[in-house]
């Protein structure tokens, strides 16, 4: 226990410690408390309520997975169970906190709800790499001045990756196949088959149905990134676009600190500032991004974290009441 608490610590400070960096780097001149006394909060107001349609689409994404398996399963526990892994996915680099949304379920099978947890998930990561991708070929071509020889192979290798990967990703019976293969020479054969069975009777037009659905999520957030830009500064939406898909994509590769900070923050300015955007409108962007999008919903979803602890808590004490007895 004490070197998970210690490795979380250690996360901690390092995303602290990026973002103080920064601060001091970028604030020489009061550059960003300068940009705070400026802003157009009307358009900080406007991020914050498009919090309320980015959550809506990724409760809809995890929700159609759990209908898909559980058709009788109401929509409360899978909104509460949203922001149970948003809580746990606040203080876990990559918010991998967010793959324990099986704990909140003590009806159902939890090593089922723990596939499809992990099939949300790896819908996230294909969007994100597929636009980021795409995103940082456009800086590679056009920002960072590579040579044809360099940029053009790593295009085609962009190409070949995403290529595999929506291949794969629109024939989910082939991962459910070469998956039930691999469990049988494996330990624990039936913890392990309920995990892969999430897969049973999801077809192609479901895996279509949950891209479309992150589409739009990433959307979502693309769209409040542009709203918090245009309260520090002027920028066109194909500028937030590129530097916000290469920054959540280098994120996602990068899951070294406390809730990405630091990371969020640097890779904003770096990548806005081949754009012509203000390092400090981006650094601020980034930050409220921090609030907006993964405080809030954390702090929301905290109810749910304790509730879960004293209802274990209670069930311990009247196990081991009954033992004495």
């Amino acid at each position: 226990m004490w070197k998970k608490r210690t490795l979380w610590l250690l996360k901690f400070l390092v995303g602290i410690g990026l973002v103080l960096v920064l601060y001091r780097h970028i604030n020489q001149r009061q550059a960003i408390e300068q940009a705070f006394a400026t802003a157009n909060w009307v358009n900080v107001a406007i991020a914050l309520i498009l919090l309320l349609p980015n959550f809506f689409f990724q409760f809809l994404k995890w929700r159609y997975l759990l209908r898909h398996r559980y058709p009788e399963m109401p929509g409360r526990p899978a909104f509460q169970s949203l922001l149970f892994g948003a809580t746990l996915g606040f203080v876990t680099p990559g918010n991998l906190g967010e793959l324990a949304r099986a704990l909140f379920f003590e009806k159902y099978n939890r090593y089922v709800i723990a596939g499809l947890n992990v099939i949300d998930k790896i819908f996230n990561l294909l969007i994100f790499t597929t636009f980021g991708l795409v995103a940082l070929n456009v800086y590679i071509l056009w920002y960072f001045r590579l040579s044809y020889y360099v940029a053009l192979p790593i295009a085609v290798l962009s190409a070949l990756l995403l290529f595999f990967l929506w291949l794969v990703a629109l024939h989910p019976q082939w991962v459910r196949s070469f998956l039930y293969g691999i469990n049988t020479m494996l330990t624990s054969r039936e913890k392990i088959k309920s995990f892969i069975s999430c897969l049973d009777e999801f077809q192609s037009r479901h895996s279509l149905h949950m891209a479309l659905l992150t589409t739009a999520w990433f959307f979502m957030i693309i769209l409040q990134y542009h709203a918090l830009l245009l309260a520090f500064t002027n920028v066109e939406f194909y500028q937030t676009f590129l530097g916000v898909s290469a920054l959540l994509v280098t994120k996602m590769m990068l899951p070294i600190s406390f809730g990405d900070l630091g990371i969020r923050e640097g890779g904003a300015v770096f990548y806005f500032s081949y754009l012509g955007i203000p390092a400090a409108a981006a650094f601020n962007a980034a930050i409220l991004i921090f609030v907006i999008n993964f405080f809030i919903p954390a702090l929301a979803g905290s109810w749910f974290v304790f509730k879960l602890k004293w209802e274990f808590r209670g069930k311990t004490r009247k196990s081991g009441e009954g033992r004495k007895r």
